[in-house]
């Protein structure tokens, strides 16, 4: 089955490609949704299936188990340029409550408007910097 979605990321200095996929997520007979992550580009092919409640829970967990797998490599990988720079944010973990998502949740868009003013209201990228 082809990734519903992937990401080509480089290795630093090198310029190496990494690639990630992602396939979409399967629900099993026992009414589990499974979704497939895949790493190609360091090495052996790293990987594995996520599993949750529903088909969305899997693929969240597949992004962020595939972020897991990148850790050992630091700030060696960039999709940006940006050495470490991934494109993959640190999910909020939900397994604390929802006021803890919250007041997490909170925290990170003060922090994202403060920023936003202090570059001069710079919020997205210019078109064509992305990869």
């Amino acid at each position: 089955m082809p990734p519903i979605a992937a990401r080509e990321l480089h290795l630093v200095p090198s310029g190496r490609p990494v690639q990630l996929e992602v396939d979409a997520p399967e629900r099993r007979r026992s009414g589990a949704w499974v979704c497939a992550y895949r790493v190609r580009g360091l090495g052996r092919i790293r990987g594995g299936r996520a599993t949750g409640a529903d088909g969305l829970e899997a693929l969240m967990l597949a992004i962020a188990a595939l972020r897991r797998e990148l850790e050992p490599f630091g700030g060696r990988l960039t999709w940006t340029g940006e050495p470490g720079e991934l494109g993959l944010p640190v999910p909020v973990p939900d397994f604390l409550g929802s006021a803890f998502r919250r007041r997490v949740e909170h925290m990170v868009r003060a922090e994202t408007e403060r920023e936003t003013l202090r570059l001069g209201g710079v919020v997205t990228p210019p078109v064509g910097d992305r990869p």
